[in-house]
């Protein structure tokens, strides 16, 4: 069985040097909404039986693009929501919030929607919901924050490849079962 992780497309949106929290929410907002730039693509010569997307439309449009075959549709591959830890008018550097958010997340922290254990209950139960696949070579669109853990995961089950710590966007990544 062969795996292969990709992270959607490049998206579309830009961002302010310096954000208040209210504005981070936003461009959360308009970041999930907005279309991607699709980039070159390498399929490899591995005959893909299945692709499972996550349902925001950055996935959803590179799955599109770079399969043919059926999309199977799931929130359990969506992002971790990330959301401002604290609320402020005072513009704080947008890195800032991007890297405190996930800190907070990593430790648990009251101020992010999804908690790191919900997020490992997430990928334990797509992992579950494909055990079925062992004969297929499947490919999985997501996202970057949540390949992390869906990496460590796949380890955790036997599954080998290499570890990515930031994930390109619209790149293929390989594991084998």
């Amino acid at each position: 069985m062969n795996i292969g992780l990709i992270r959607h497309f490049k998206v579309n949106c830009s961002t302010k040097m310096f954000m208040t929290s209210a504005d981070f929410k936003q461009w959360v907002k308009q970041y999930d909404n907005s279309d991607v730039i699709e980039n070159k693509f390498k399929i490899g010569d591995i005959k893909w039986d299945k692709c499972f997307s996550s349902d925001l439309s950055r996935a959803i449009k590179t799955s599109q693009s770079i399969f043919k075959g059926e999309i199977i549709k799931t929130k359990l591959l969506r992002e971790v929501p990330i959301a401002p830890i604290f609320n402020t008018n005072i513009k704080i550097p947008y890195i800032f919030w991007c890297i405190s958010g996930r800190f907070a997340w990593f430790f648990q922290c009251k101020s992010q929607i999804e908690k790191k254990k919900d997020t490992q209950k997430r990928v334990n139960e797509f992992l579950d919901s494909i055990k079925d696949e062992s004969s297929n070579n499947i490919l999985i669109v997501c996202h970057g924050f949540f390949m992390n853990t869906l990496q460590k995961e796949l380890k955790s089950r036997g599954v080998t490849g290499r570890t990515i710590r930031t994930p390109k966007n619209g790149t293929l990544y390989l594991y084998k079962k």
